[in-house]
């Protein structure tokens, strides 16, 4: 347990109550499950039906719970409770102990605060200046009356409208709607005009909509997977993308298939293909089960995002692999704690920059969110081959082949899934030749129920094994 101020904080986990953590946990579940990102522009076509909404705090989630006394606790289980002014004004607020609150801790100020500045807030142990953190609750997990799973949110909005709104705590407060020109018209005033970070949108069928400016990041293409035109040319289906750090490793922040038509798809293949190097790391494209091909870094894209976010939906650190690209192509060297990167879309290619951490770096990402800097090197096992199976069907003088290999990654601690399965289907008749399918599995079960079904699918009469 350490200082925050004249109150206390423990680590991540500590809040044992597994009754109130349960309930927490299944809101940030189904809640954020239903969470849609709206790009400015899209407001008025997306957005004309009746919502209440609201400025976004720049701060983090936490909720406001009775467990002994009030405390506030954080999806991963921290605590802060005693004497901190939040508390005090809730202790005053005489609200009912069965009561969550799900609300944005934040700092105060004149004029927007960050994130970042939460983060160290909680950090400056009893030199904290708690008198500058606030919570403003914006729903109402559960009650006596009302609940997020269940009851409409203007009504429960009417709830928590019903709440003392002071210094440091309070709720924030919605405005109805019912069109999309209302929304554009607060967005222009609060967010482009005032700098704030953007609005939240509620719909009474639990829909949330968030709406923030659009953030523009440069990163390297590290792989692409491919798919077949009608005319029988290959074109990119989709791009895995990343930013390099100041060691030179890098960073695999997402995949997109937003990369635009088919004209520039056949373009981006051709300049892509030649660039395809080995790769010790996989990836396979969760759309589409097919493997990314990883290529040379230096073809640079200029991306817009929707958001970047530090944790998942169940409030976890996002982490991905740290990569290096050297001479015998791309392996993984590590793990570090990273960004999601949501709605991803290339915008052009930049001929003008170079794989370098002035214009490609990560501090794209932490300039933007306070990422704690950990990394972790490990040491990665060998695959192991479990299963393979090969099929021919001979006719019309030609072979077709098919064939099945199952393995054991023994990569599991950089992100690896335990098991792959991977299905190949030649023809050397067919305008695509050699299809591929792959599949993950996190058991070796599963992965041979998974082998099963696709020979069944796959081989009928007239296919042979080839026996060893």
């Amino acid at each position: 347990m350490a200082k925050l101020g004249k109150g206390s904080i423990e680590t991540q986990g500590s809040f044992t109550n597994s009754d109130l953590m349960s309930q927490v946990v299944a809101y940030r579940k189904v809640v954020a499950s239903n969470y849609n990102l709206i790009d400015p522009l899209d407001i008025e076509k997306k957005l004309s039906i009746p919502l209440l909404v609201s400025t976004k705090l720049d701060g983090e989630l936490w909720f406001l719970l009775h467990d002994g006394e009030w405390k506030l606790v954080s999806p991963t289980g921290r605590v802060i409770s005693g004497d901190i002014e939040i508390l005090t004004e809730v202790k005053a607020a005489k609200l009912a102990t069965d009561s969550i609150y799900a609300g944005e801790l934040h700092v105060l100020g004149e004029s927007r605060t960050r994130i970042a500045d939460v983060t160290a807030a909680l950090g400056a142990s009893d030199k904290s200046k708690t008198e500058n953190l606030a919570f403003k609750v914006f729903d109402v997990v559960t009650s006596a009356e009302v609940s997020a799973i269940g009851t409409s949110y203007s009504t429960r909005y009417e709830a928590i409208s019903k709440l003392p709104n002071g210094k440091n705590f309070g709720f924030i407060q919605s405005v109805p709607t019912k069109s999309g020109g209302e929304i554009s018209d607060i967005f222009t005033r609060d967010v482009e005009g005032l700098g704030l970070e953007g609005l939240v949108a509620r719909a009474d069928d639990g829909r949330t909509y968030k709406i923030k400016p659009t953030k523009e990041l440069d990163a390297a293409i590290l792989g692409f997977t491919e798919r077949r035109d009608p005319d029988g040319s290959l074109l990119v289906r989709s791009i895995l993308i990343g930013v390099i750090q100041d060691d030179g490793s890098w960073v695999p922040l997402t995949t997109t298939g937003n990369v635009g038509d088919a004209a520039f798809r056949k373009e981006l293949y051709a300049q892509l293909h030649p660039l395809v190097r080995a790769s010790s790391y996989r990836r396979t494209s969760e759309s589409s089960g097919v493997m990314y091909q990883l290529v040379e870094p230096v073809v640079i894209a200029e991306l817009k995002c929707m958001d970047l976010q530090l944790e998942d939906i169940r409030g976890r650190a996002i982490r991905n692999p740290r990569l290096v690209f050297d001479k015998s192509g791309w392996r993984v060297s590590g793990w570090t704690n990273s960004a999601a990167v949501h709605n991803a879309i290339l915008i052009r290619l930049r001929s003008d920059k170079a794989a370098t951490a002035e214009d490609i770096g990560w501090n794209q990402i932490t300039r933007q969110l306070p990422i704690p800097e950990l990394s972790e090197d490990i040491q990665l096992g060998t695959s192991e081959i479990i299963r393979r199976q090969v099929w021919t069907k001979e006719g019309a003088g030609k072979v077709d082949v098919r064939k099945l290999v199952l393995w054991k990654t023994n990569k599991e601690s950089a992100g690896y899934p335990a098991f792959v399965v991977h299905w190949t289907d030649y023809s050397a008749t067919r305008k695509s030749p050699l299809d591929r399918e792959v599949r993950l599995a996190p058991n070796e079960a599963e992965a041979n129920k998974i082998a099963e079904a696709m020979i069944v699918d796959n081989i009928k009469k007239g296919w042979s094994e080839v026996t060893k």
